[in-house]
C-alpha cells in the first residue's frame, strides 16, 4: 500500500538521450503478419467421483494424450 503513494519519476526519450526510431513499432524485430481469433469455449465434462474419480480422470487424460 506504501508504493501507491510514492512518487513516480518520467522521463523522456530526450531525456534519456535516445533516438526514437531506435524504440518502439519502428525498431521492433518481429511484426504480426496475422491473427485468427480464439474458438468459442466448449462446454466441459462433469466427471462425478464414485470412488474411481482418479481412475476416471487418468483415462480423459490419456486419451486426450495429455499423459
Amino acid at each position: 500500500m506504501a508504493a501507491k503513494k510514492k512518487p513516480v519519476q518520467e522521463w523522456a526519450l530526450a531525456d534519456l538521450g535516445v533516438d526514437a526510431g531506435l524504440v518502439g513499432l519502428d525498431a521492433a524485430w518481429t511484426k504480426v503478419e496475422s491473427f485468427t481469433k480464439r474458438p468459442p469455449r466448449e462446454q466441459g465434462q462433469i466427471v462425478t467421483d464414485e470412488g474411481d474419480g482418479g481412475t476416471k480422470l487418468a483415462q480423459f487424460l490419456a486419451a486426450q494424450k495429455f499423459i
